[in-house]
């Protein structure tokens, strides 16, 4: 986890394929675009174009005051990502927190993010566009691609169709065109999505746009005046030694953990493995199951002891790898927020509730979801109740910064982390000569 003044990044394991030195800093911000309007900073993430396997969660904090808002509703703020080389934004949506002032959302590579408001008008205003993301994210010639993009509609009418249109770049013939549905699994339900078809995808790349009418009756396209301009997506041809993989290698599992795996597509232009969401997926001899935990990944879990392989396929691309099954243990056990291991000390607001989780490992370091008792120092907070708020801590009502620790236990094994609740600060006393950094002026 990264955590800054307004920001904060959670990288859940198996998100990297190896240790990976992540840098941040925080740059000026791009110009307005069309209806788009950048608030705060830009926050710009190295090393540049790491692609990641599992949704990582970012948080993007702001001052809720109109002055910082321009005069923007709060509720059209989402986080965005700028490319520099075509000077337009993409959308990643995002979760608006009105209560304290925070949006949340998905990404999986890094670049250039910034928090954005929109610009509306009076009456009926058109939804908004987010642009599109491609899984993978340089096409393979061969091989289907996913598009995905964030539709909002800003008023009380509804969306009534997407559509994705495209074309072989530079071909010049009839944009063909497929459906973009909601994504299901998208609980903002923010994102459409679809599959290009293999036999459209050429090394070429294609030419695209994209057109939502909502329910009166509003049209609008990205590019705005589409289809006379497009936007552009590059293609390959498939590397010829490895074109597939899964993102890590196992040979070992504990029956009953598990293991997420992403697929990963390799082109012949570049040394990027671009993750992708496989077909199918296999536990082979009924050795164990399969399941989906988010868009992107598979699931393996172990349960019968024996020889066995994992397998998934994506397009007429099958990868596959030789899996045993022991019986075994868990020996060591951490606390989770969104997927990552708590920090330490891990940094929370005086009076916010968050969720914890808690995970234990085999010694091939698979996993499996496990329900401990949660512990807090009464100095710190409190955790809810075990049935109905299993795993919620409760940070206590504090004026100034308070650290101590949390902990998990079940079966002898013990998980201690260190917690700071940042205080809420107290009212400045406008005492002559006398300056207190801790206090909040009103």
């Amino acid at each position: 986890m990264i955590q800054a003044s307004t920001m904060s990044l959670t990288i859940p394991l198996g998100a990297l394929d190896e240790e990976t030195v992540i840098t941040y800093s925080e740059t000026e911000l791009p110009p307005a675009n069309e209806s788009v309007v950048p608030i705060q900073v830009a926050y710009k993430f190295g090393p540049e174009n790491l692609q990641f396997s599992k949704p990582v969660q970012m948080k993007i904090c702001y001052d809720g005051r109109p002055e910082f808002l321009q005069g923007k509703n709060e509720k059209t703020l989402q986080i965005q990502h700028y490319d520099p080389k075509t000077k337009r934004y993409i959308s990643y949506g995002g979760d608006v927190d009105l209560v304290n002032h925070c949006v949340t959302t998905s990404i999986y590579h890094f670049s250039n993010y910034i928090l954005t408001a929109q610009n509306l008008v009076l009456g009926n205003n058109p939804p908004t566009i987010g642009g599109a993301n491609f899984f993978p994210g340089r096409l393979i010639e061969g091989l289907p691609a996913i598009v995905r993009t964030s539709i909002t509609d800003w008023d009380a009418s509804a969306i009534a169709t997407v559509r994705f249109f495209y074309r072989t770049q530079g071909s010049g013939s009839l944009f063909k065109s497929i459906a973009l549905l909601p994504d299901e699994n998208d609980g903002s339900g923010q994102f459409y999505q679809a599959k290009i078809p293999a036999s459209d995808i050429f090394s070429a790349g294609l030419e695209y746009y994209i057109e939502v009418y909502d329910s009166l009756n509003s049209r609008v396209t990205r590019p705005v005046t589409a289809p006379t301009a497009f936007d552009t997506i590059p293609g390959d041809i498939r590397d010829s030694v490895a074109p597939v993989r899964f993102q890590n290698t196992i040979t070992r599992m504990t029956a009953g953990f598990s293991r997420d795996l992403t697929v990963q597509v390799k082109g012949n232009s570049s040394a990027t493995y671009y993750p992708v969401p496989a077909d199918t997926m296999t536990f082979a001899g009924g050795k164990g199951v399969t399941s989906r935990p988010n868009w992107l990944s598979a699931r393996y879990t172990a349960q019968v002891i024996g020889g066995s392989y994992i397998q998934a396929t994506y397009g007429n691309l099958n990868v596959s790898m030789p899996i045993n099954v022991y019986p075994g243990m868990m020996v060591r056990m951490l606390i989770l927020y969104n997927s990552a291991e708590l920090p330490n000390p891990f940094e929370v607001n005086a009076g916010s509730t968050t969720a914890l989780d808690a995970a234990g490992y085999d010694q091939f370091n698979n996993f499996i979801f496990v329900h401990p008792t949660f512990s807090a120092d009464p100095s710190i907070g409190t955790f809810g109740d075990p049935f109905s708020d299993y795993g919620k801590f409760i940070a206590g009502y504090f004026p100034t910064d308070r650290t101590n620790t949390v902990s998990v236990n079940i079966g002898g094994f013990t998980s201690t982390y260190n917690i700071r609740v940042k205080g809420f600060g107290v009212l400045c006393q406008y005492d002559a000569g006398v300056f207190d950094a801790t206090c909040i002026f009103n």
